[in-house]
């Protein structure tokens, strides 16, 4: 009897552990986009963070220099799929902006 309860304790404990160690690897990722609703420069991110939870039911929000412009980010929870494909999407846009930036400065 006594083997039987302490090898049931004992699957008890590993099933306990296994649990605890799924959740902890369950990680969500981020997906950045620009506010919808904000408008005007974003100069202040606690008030874009705000709007973005209450507003638009985002994770958090954040102001960002992008192109120039100072505007108000969303960050939404996403597959890792969508935030592999924003990623590269995203690293598209500043090798662009880069050979622009580039252009523009080599012209005499």
């Amino acid at each position: 009897m006594a083997k039987s309860s302490v090898a049931f304790y004992a699957f008890l404990l590993l099933l306990f552990v296994l649990a605890i160690s799924e959740i902890g690897s369950v990680k969500g990722e981020l997906c950045e986009k620009a506010s919808k609703t904000w408008s005007g420069k974003c100069g202040n991110t606690r008030h874009c963070d705000d709007q973005c939870k209450s507003w638009e039911g985002a994770a958090h929000g954040a102001c960002h220099v992008r192109g120039g412009k100072h505007m108000c980010f969303c960050y939404f929870n996403c597959s890792k799929a969508q935030k592999l494909a924003q990623d590269k999407l995203r690293a598209e846009e500043l090798a662009k902006e880069k050979i622009e930036a580039e252009k523009a400065t080599a012209k005499p």
